[in-house]
């Protein structure tokens, strides 16, 4: 259904600029707007300014227009902003932004830095934040009456986005009398998600998009989140040191499958780390939490093992990927003490998944879930969510077709989103495509070892993997590998050339600190 919309500016709300003025009347998408104000803003700074890219700008201006709509009939309020830079400083590109966890846009923190840049940048909250204190609660699932929330839902999957798209694209034709040479979108974790599912449903929205640890597979990577803390709650729960003590020994156990014994797992297959648990059985620790000297359990050792493994349902059959080799516990196995006794801290919006989302029922007592009672919801979650939010036989054809490039970094140590469902993802387009189309002409894949979620961690994080999506795009110069460099402990910088997937890095000789000396290797 179309509407009549028109735009114009709430002028009185602060001090406009002249160049600040949008007035727009049209007919636009399928969406009711309610209002539309503009904000002139000055000197604007913020630390991650150069958050998405490098760049020597410390303050920006920019017109800052927010929109709130609706969809007629769903009941839903949703607000989206786009940052608008002078028009000698717009580089004539647009940038959109999404979020995390259960938050479908991040704003001022996403769209700073992309303004700095010279992007005319949005972000959306799409129609999470209304009515409800924290969206990362997940209680915007439901409606008052307790029913799912579908249009949220729809909003928050795949909808929202786009309808972003749209309409910030109009306003910045509308503002700088142009349209946009070339449009972008960038976003991490669930960001990641939101732009993988914009090239299935959208292919024609961007050119180029750039998704760092995508949380695709949602039906069954959010359900998956939470089987840490079902396995702790059918046994017990060790104090974070015991973890931390598995952790590095993870890593010392597996670290020279790359050929150099550098502190990184660098192999993408997380079944080729094979780590025997109970190898600790008896290892005494000094132990932070508890600032006492603890001894490694049995079961200690039977939780580490089911959380490397993953989700099983009760015929002991992997439902989902676990924890991978060498990634930090505290992301999904996170414990806390409390009144003396260690208990799970579960992953918020996996929990919250299990809640809102599963079950519809905030009270719905997540902590005392047995196994059977997972793989219920386990199962559930796949049969409710895959129609909005799954991608078992993911279609890029018109987005390859478009020209468009997807660029996708994802690290080897992710503490909350194994990088096995993102590489899943990309086999199944190399079968779903066949052997005549080839993927990596606009769809590749780089995997760091030691890194984070999003970013940070022990090893290499990519330096400009948003230049290199744009050279992609622009220069059509595809990239060969992803530059990535850390500091280590010592102070020493650490570097690496990353590998497009499936190829994996190997030691060829040489500093083991210095990019030069490993090679990719082909499977």
């Amino acid at each position: 259904m179309f509407v009549s919309v028109v735009l114009t500016s709430l002028l009185g709300l602060t001090q406009a600029s002249p160049w600040c003025n949008i007035k727009l009347a049209r007919k636009i998408h399928n969406v009711e707007i309610l209002s539309i104000s503009t904000t002139y803003v000055q000197n604007y700074t913020s630390d991650d300014l150069s958050s998405i890219a490098p760049t020597n700008v410390s303050a920006i201006d920019f017109c800052n227009v927010t929109v709130t709509l609706t969809h007629p009939h769903e009941d839903d309020f949703v607000v989206m902003s786009i940052w608008l830079p002078p028009a000698e400083r717009w580089n004539g590109n647009y940038l959109a932004t999404g979020g995390g966890g259960l938050i479908a846009g991040y704003f001022a923190s996403s769209q700073g830095p992309g303004v700095a840049l010279g992007y005319a940048t949005a972000s959306t909250d799409a129609g999470l934040a209304h009515d409800t204190v924290n969206q990362t609660q997940g209680s915007w699932a439901l409606k008052r009456d307790g029913s799912p929330n579908t249009a949220l839902l729809t909003n928050f999957a795949y909808r929202s986005i786009h309808d972003m798209n749209v309409l910030g694209k109009a306003i910045l034709r509308e503002y700088y009398g142009a349209g946009h040479r070339y449009s972008y979108y960038h976003g991490c974790s669930t960001g990641g998600r939101q732009g993988y599912l914009s090239a299935m449903y959208y292919p024609d929205d961007f050119d180029g998009i750039l998704a760092i640890s995508p949380a695709i597979h949602t039906p069954e990577a959010s359900p998956a989140d939470f089987w840490p803390s079902v396995v702790m709650g059918n046994s017990v729960a060790p104090p974070q040191c015991v973890f931390n003590a598995y952790e590095a020994a993870i890593v010392a156990a597996c670290d020279y499958i790359d050929g150099a014994v550098d502190g990184l797992i660098s192999t993408y297959n997380p079944d080729v780390c094979d780590f025997d648990p109970t190898t600790l059985v008896g290892k005494s620790i000094d132990c932070s939490d508890t600032n006492t000297t603890i001894t490694i359990t049995p079961a200690d050792a039977d939780i580490v093992r089911k959380c490397l493994r993953g989700p099983t349902d009760e015929n002991g059959e992997r439902l989902w990927y676990g924890i991978p080799p060498g990634a930090s516990f505290s992301g999904l196995a996170n414990t806390a003490i409390v009144n003396g006794t260690v208990v799970a801290k579960p992953f918020e919006a996996a929990e919250a998944w299990i809640k809102y989302f599963i079950f519809q029922d905030a009270d719905y007592p997540a902590a005392s879930m047995t196994y059977r009672d997972f793989a219920d919801a386990f199962s559930l979650s796949v049969e409710k969510f895959s129609p909005q939010f799954g991608t078992p036989h993911p279609d890029l054809d018109g987005f390859r077709k478009t020209g468009a490039k997807l660029l996708t970094w994802h690290s080897l140590a992710d503490e909350y989103i194994p990088p096995a469902g993102t590489t899943q993802f990309y086999d199944t387009v190399l079968e779903e495509m066949g052997e005549k189309v080839d993927v990596g002409q606009f769809y590749r894949v780089f995997l760091a070892p030691g890194a984070a979620h999003c970013s940070g961690g022990y090893g290499p994080v990519p330096t400009d993997p948003w230049g290199a999506l744009t050279s992609w795009v622009e220069n059509a110069n595809a990239p060969e590998y992803l530059l990535a460099s850390t500091v280590d402990v010592s102070g020493k910088t650490v570097s690496r050339n990353l590998c497009p997937y499936p190829s994996s890095l190997v030691y060829r000789g040489g500093d083991m600190d210095e990019a030069s000396s490993f090679a990719c290797e082909a499977p």
